[in-house]
């Protein structure tokens, strides 16, 4: 019988501290949701990234029997969205964004997306270096802080509001600006997964390990293999 093996990995200390950090901040009072929901949200991501036989991005998990907990702190709605999101964003289209945000609002939605981003981050990270997974931590108490900013306008390259000036940025750096506690959480993690904010225009940064050339290859390769629109 095969057995499984897990790999040995060094992983770099400032990427384990991103992680940890963005992990643990899952539980904790968001802008627009409690830290309940967000678990809750969470967990539903993280079945969406992991099962074997998923759901079809046409089916919802609350249409199903059993699927969702009786007693849930977040909506049925938002729950399928995050699923969605997770496992299927390639399907995602501008009429069912709105059809989500009425129930949800868009801002509310911003702050979903960034959940499916961190449980995506720290979970294929650890799959693929053959870590165990990490579990969830426990609920923070308190109120999301329903924090806006004064300066949101529409913008073209985004579906969702962005903070103004819009579009002088590229979509994906201006998409999450809304929500900017959530906005942040995220780059912290893209500082240590990929290259820190105030690099970007650096052609030649580097950490010692792969060249920039090197990593927008393999970052250009990953995303045509997975069929990303962006």
């Amino acid at each position: 019988m095969a057995t499984s093996t897990v790999a040995i990995v060094d992983v770099r200390p400032d990427l384990t501290a991103a992680h940890r950090e963005a992990w643990q901040a899952l539980g904790q009072p968001g802008t627009w949701w409690s830290g309940a929901q967000r678990l809750e949200l969470a967990a539903t991501a993280r079945t969406a990234m992991t099962e074997p036989s998923p759901l079809a991005p046409w089916t919802a998990p609350s249409t199903i029997d059993g699927w969702l907990a009786d007693d849930l702190a977040a909506p049925p709605r938002a729950h399928d969205a995050i699923y969605r999101v997770a496992r299927h964003a390639g399907t995602l289209t501008e009429s069912w964004y709105e059809g989500v945000c009425s129930e949800l609002t868009d801002l509310a939605y911003v702050e979903l997306v960034g959940i499916a981003c961190t449980v995506a981050a720290v979970v294929a990270f650890r799959h693929a270096a053959g870590l165990a997974p990490s579990e969830l931590p426990l609920p923070v108490g308190g109120e999301p802080s329903r924090a806006t900013p004064s300066n949101l306008v529409p913008a073209a390259l985004n579906w969702v509001r962005v903070t103004s000036p819009a579009d002088e940025r590229a979509a994906v750096v201006q998409a999450f600006t809304s929500v900017p506690a959530e906005h942040q959480r995220l780059w912290n993690l893209a500082d240590a997964q990929y290259i820190p904010d105030l690099e970007m225009v650096d052609p030649h940064w580097t950490r010692g390990t792969l060249s920039r050339p090197q990593m927008e290859l393999v970052a250009a390769r990953v995303s045509r293999l997975r069929e990303c629109f962006y």
